[in-house]
């Protein structure tokens, strides 16, 4: 074997075997919360989604290369009142006849140094998709990695204009921020 062809060799067989190092993990929903928070008429209002499924991978080594897809079913939604629940899956908020699933995609990650915990947060930068509207969305996340086990816990905050939430004619009758705060605890399972 000349010595390119023994080089070419070498370098699949390394990128095989780093491509071989990323691990594969699948999103625990009965173990993972996804909450968020925002304004109405003043007062803080708390909601959280209770149907999601995500997987993802993620290698130390290549954190730039880590991916996720978080598919969340927009008709899940919980407000602690039965007709604010049911009236935020209608059309002037997540039409959830249309658009079922509220879809983040994960970019990439990026480590923080300066930060308390160096070593364990990163920088996400990724792609949040609702009623059809895809807009990057960038947070800080604290990872938790073992053998077996991953944890993720942060917050996004979103523009819910950006999105067309809650734009609609009952919007007159209601002050609602603009800011939501998403925050999210991700437990994953190292899928076999």
């Amino acid at each position: 074997m000349r010595r390119p062809a023994r080089i070419a060799a070498l370098l699949l067989a390394l990128a095989a075997g780093l491509a071989a190092a990323a691990t594969q993990w699948a999103v625990v929903p009965d173990e993972s919360r996804i909450v968020f928070g925002y304004e109405a008429d003043g007062a803080p209002v708390e909601g959280v989604f209770t149907r999601f499924s995500g997987e993802g991978t993620f290698d130390p080594a290549a954190p730039g290369d880590a991916t996720l897809e978080l598919r969340i079913d927009s008709a899940s939604i919980e407000l602690g009142d039965a007709r604010a629940s049911a009236f935020a899956t209608s059309a002037e908020w997540f039409d959830s006849a249309n658009h079922p699933h509220v879809v983040y995609r994960l970019l990439g990650l990026t480590p923080l140094e300066n930060t308390p915990l160096a070593g364990t947060s990163y920088r996400a930068e990724g792609e949040l998709s609702i009623r059809g509207r895809a807009r990057p969305v960038s947070t800080t996340v604290e990872l938790a990695i073992g053998a077996e086990v991953a944890r993720a816990s942060g917050t996004l905050v979103i523009d819910r204009k950006d999105y067309g939430l809650g734009v609609g004619p009952m919007a007159l009758f209601v002050d609602i921020g603009r800011d939501v705060a998403v925050r999210f605890e991700l437990v994953a399972r190292a899928a076999r």
